[in-house]
């Protein structure tokens, strides 16, 4: 190479290390063809790992099925001969069923969610019961309660492989009545309207704000809130919730226009930016990383 030529290899690097140092920490500016699907996957990490190993999701599991069991109780010494019949509705994945394989599964890989990835796991049925969802349930059962398990997961394609992995499992009531799984619509309304005509039902357990009757479906973010809120005396009675950071429909909900469905169609890098935009950041004014990404602000 001649002089000339080192000269300005030296003065390219020069210029392209200035450009990354002035760039925000971790931001989704870095090139957008840098930014591919398993990066986005990694984002998966700490979440899936709270969720498969952490004693805490573990307690908050054993709290949600223990406050329902309290209501089923009491509403078993209620009941008298000539009322409805009681039950119990609730979603499977990430309310009685553990998926995480499935999202560790994707760490490190550029597969993403899609109709034909989730075909192959609900046929493989590799899913666990989430802590305390088997006992939960058989008690239920034997107390005479109906129990539907109303889910998005297929009833064309998926319900063949979900009965095989949820008798594996213990869980009880799995058949064609109870297994309330997905023909037409995603929206479940309809289908807790069926059930509640001929039942009274004790209690809506889920892992998603559309697992419950509050009306929350392709809403945006602000308004699944604020339905939630005008809620809040339901919850751990009428409404249990669970715990799942890795995945639901608060995460469409982030867009800031509000417009549930364009999510699904970004790319990796501007969904990351959607949800570094919907942080509420606050940050030391003098630490090591402060005077790398902010200098405007070194003291």
């Amino acid at each position: 190479m001649t002089f000339m030529g080192k000269k300005k290899a030296l003065l390219a690097a020069a210029a392209l290390s200035f450009s990354l140092a002035a760039a925000p920490f971790g931001s989704a500016n870095v090139a957008a063809a840098d930014y591919t699907q398993k990066d986005l996957n990694d984002e998966l990490i700490m979440a899936v790992d709270w969720f498969q190993n952490s004693a805490e999701y573990r307690e908050l599991c054993y709290q949600g099925y223990n406050a329902a069991m309290d209501q089923v109780c009491a509403a078993v010494a209620k009941w008298k001969p000539g009322d409805k019949p009681l039950a119990i509705v609730l979603d499977c994945d990430e309310t009685v069923v553990d998926n995480s394989a499935f999202e560790a599964g994707l760490v490190g890989t550029g597969n993403s969610y899609s109709n034909k990835t989730w075909n192959e796991w609900c046929a493989a049925a590799k899913a666990t019961a989430m802590p305390g969802a088997a006992e939960y349930l058989q008690k239920v059962d034997k107390l005479g309660l109906d129990i539907f398990y109303v889910t998005n997961r297929s009833m064309k394609t998926q319900l063949e492989g979900s009965a095989k992995n949820m008798k594996a499992i213990g869980f009880p009531q799995v058949d064609k009545k109870h297994m309330l799984f997905k023909t037409d619509t995603s929206n479940k309304q309809p289908r807790y309207d069926a059930i509640l005509k001929d039942y009274d039902v004790v209690v809506f357990m889920g892992d998603n704000a559309g697992d419950l009757p509050i009306g929350t479906y392709h809403k945006g973010q602000k308004e699944r809130n604020a339905i939630v809120d005008a809620n809040k005396e339901k919850f751990g009675r009428q409404f249990i919730a669970f715990p799942n950071p890795t995945y639901g429909d608060w995460e469409p909900g982030l867009k800031e226009d509000g417009n549930f469905g364009s999510y699904w169609g970004l790319t990796p890098e501007q969904k990351t930016e959607v949800r570094r935009k919907a942080l509420k950041t606050w940050r030391p004014m003098k630490t090591a990383q402060d005077k790398t990404t902010q200098p405007g602000n070194q003291q």
